[in-house]
């Protein structure tokens, strides 16, 4: 058995990048939310939404 380290080190790498993207839109969701930014908030959560959505499609299907 033989472990394909290239194709591990993608799947962490994109793991890491899609985390970061996550964090970094709630975190801007929230912030909004204590100022007047309603709007800018639901996007930002609209956008966290859609990415584990995407991401739960991939491993289902």
């Amino acid at each position: 058995m033989t472990v394909n380290w290239m194709a591990l080190v993608q799947v962490f790498g994109a793991t890491l990048i899609v985390t970061v993207l996550v964090v970094t839109l709630f975190v801007v969701g929230i912030r909004a939310l204590s100022g007047d930014k309603k709007a800018g908030a639901y996007a930002s959560f609209a956008g966290c939404v859609a990415v584990v959505l995407y991401g739960l499609s991939l491993i289902v299907f």
